[in-house]
């Protein structure tokens, strides 16, 4: 009896009280482009030179050392309570962090894993009113992207919300389809729609964590325009000289000099001067040469 019952006294002491080292399952959830802190859970040794951080980018991968006290970068840096600090993280650095501590080549304690997410919505080109156009929510997470079907990210959840935060499912405008943590927007762009803000949205059991948002900023049309604008002034250039090379060519041919000719010339030139001078005020180094054309063609006409 003596026996048994130390037996269920070592058992109970066991299962009340976990052993020293062994930490919870943590996660970080990051946007890309963020600066992002890890926190160590098992700092055993509080001199922070002792301490390793580890990373995997999937379940595939072999660990590798990222960064410790004699190896630094300057994307990764250790903290002063042995935290890793990641700068201006990217989809890439979403995968498992382990922070383990050594002295004298020896490990202290068990590892402490954290695993980061990264969550990112990727961008269309050519955003026009009218056009329908796709954006994509994807969260790259250990298991790979949009993957959250296993722990830790199986309570993940992604949703849509507008530049109101008003969230867009179910709205009959919008299509939007999600598998696991890759969710996809399609609508027709509108005109009300540029510089509008769509914000993806992160949950963890209806618990917002992060957000990233997409800006719809139209495709700028001006060189078009512009083009458009030019082409026009060079066709009005053309219409110019053909006008002063058909009334050349008819004054040419008829030399007949009454009152009634020389008023028809009078008006005639009068025109051309008109246009001419219309036609300065847009593009002077052009209209200068029919301007000045048509008044030495006048000058010796008229002599």
């Amino acid at each position: 009896m003596t026996v048994v019952k130390y037996i269920l006294v070592g058992l109970l002491l066991i299962i009340g009280y976990p052993a020293l080292g062994v930490s919870a399952e943590l996660t970080v959830n990051s946007g890309e482009g963020d600066d992002v802190t890890i926190p160590c859970n098992n700092v055993i040794h509080s001199n922070c030179s002792s301490t390793t951080w580890l990373y995997a980018q999937n379940i595939s991968q072999e660990l590798v050392q990222v960064v410790n006290n004699s190896h630094r970068n300057e994307k990764m840096t250790i903290g002063s309570d042995c935290s890793l600090h990641i700068h201006k993280v990217s989809t890439a650095d979403a995968g498992s962090y382990t922070c383990r501590q050594m002295i004298y080549g020896k490990q202290l304690g068990n590892d402490a894993v954290v695993y980061m997410s990264v969550l990112t919505v990727v961008p269309p080109k050519n955003l026009m009113p009218g056009s329908n156009v796709t954006l994509q929510c994807l969260l790259y997470t250990y298991y790979g992207p949009g993957q959250c079907n296993k722990r830790p990210f199986n309570s993940l959840t992604l949703r849509w919300l507008n530049d109101s935060d008003t969230d867009l499912q179910g709205d009959p405008r919008y299509q939007i389809h999600t598998f696991s943590c890759d969710s996809n927007l399609t609508t027709e762009l509108q005109q009300t729609d540029n510089s509008r803000n769509w914000k993806c949205q992160l949950t963890d059991k209806g618990e917002v964590k992060i957000s990233q948002s997409f800006n719809s900023t139209f495709t700028d049309r001006s060189p078009t325009t512009a083009g458009i604008v030019s082409g026009v002034a060079v066709f009005g250039a053309v219409c110019v000289a053909v006008v002063v090379m058909v009334i050349i060519k008819r004054r040419a041919g008829n030399q007949k000099d009454t009152s009634h000719s020389k008023t028809q010339d009078s008006e005639t030139y009068a025109t051309i001067d008109y246009l001419t001078s219309q036609q300065e005020e847009k593009e002077k180094p052009e209209t200068y040469i029919f301007s000045e054309y048509a008044t030495i063609t006048e000058h010796t006409l008229k002599h």
